[in-house]
């Protein structure tokens, strides 16, 4: 079980509407792995990450990250859990006025008691500049971090959002979608980075995506959801063309994603 971070047994969510977007969903983790997670738009996906990160909450199941049960812990447990799971949105979710340097700076409010007063007068403390700018150097962008978060590219701004959760230092990073809004060559890149976090950093990394070109490139593991139920669980190799049918319809074809 140590070599297990994060644990999901029979994790249902249902919404208010009565959408079951999640069906009894269990799976482990090990610590260190790349693990891709699949499926059509609407299979669960995104609602698996936010479930995970407690952003949403579970209608029945059990999610245990790191030996503890953090289904149903208070808030202060829960900003001590956060603490250590990163998440990278498709959208990014900069402050799109504030330069680069603050964006990333960011990443680590949630350890400060004086959180507030360093968000709105950016009162930071000199040893997070200085982890700020060695995040941003990590990704490749260092020379921006005066720059408004707004004046960058959509592979800039997702590069911002990864040097942003460096600065939690997390075990464990979630990924919904990171690369769905960028070109290919600028997929690749951000991809690169992941897997850089994961193998240089020890950060386990769990990442919706939707090309099986870059779930077999990046990933050691892959899960497949299909209406809300997991329907794969095994490596990249292990997908062959009837299993992708079987996920994506039997009319689907596969789309390659290239440098």
């Amino acid at each position: 079980m140590e070599s297990h971070i994060l644990q999901l047994e029979h994790v249902s969510k249902t919404y208010p509407n009565g959408t079951r977007a999640l069906k009894d969903i269990s799976f482990c983790v090990e610590k260190g792995a790349f693990v891709s997670v699949i499926g059509l738009s609407g299979s669960g996906k995104s609602t698996m990450l936010r479930c995970i990160n407690r952003l949403h909450e579970p209608t029945s199941g059990n999610i245990i990250f790191n030996g503890k049960n953090i289904t149903h812990v208070g808030e202060r447990e829960l900003r001590d859990v956060r603490g250590q799971i990163g998440m990278v949105f498709q959208q990014f979710n900069l402050i799109k006025r504030r330069n680069v340097l603050t964006n990333v700076l960011t990443g680590r409010l949630g350890q400060w008691q004086k959180s507030i007063s360093g968000g709105i007068f950016q009162h930071w403390p000199k040893e997070w500049i200085d982890d700020a700018y060695a995040a941003l150097k990590t990704v490749g962008i260092e020379e921006k971090a005066l720059v408004r978060a707004d004046g960058l590219s959509g592979g800039q701004q997702q590069r911002v959002a990864i040097a942003r959760t460096l600065m939690q230092k997390p075990q464990m990073l979630l990924a919904d979608e990171p690369v769905a809004s960028l070109d290919p060559s600028t997929s690749h890149s951000i991809m690169k980075y992941l897997k850089m976090l994961n193998e240089e950093h020890g950060v386990t990394v769990l990442c919706n995506l939707h090309f099986l070109s870059l779930v077999r490139e990046y990933s050691t593991h892959v899960i497949a959801l299909r209406g809300g139920e997991k329907v794969f669980e095994g490596k990249p190799s292990d997908i062959t063309e009837q299993w992708f049918r079987d996920i994506y319809g039997e009319e689907a074809r596969e789309v390659e994603i290239r440098a």
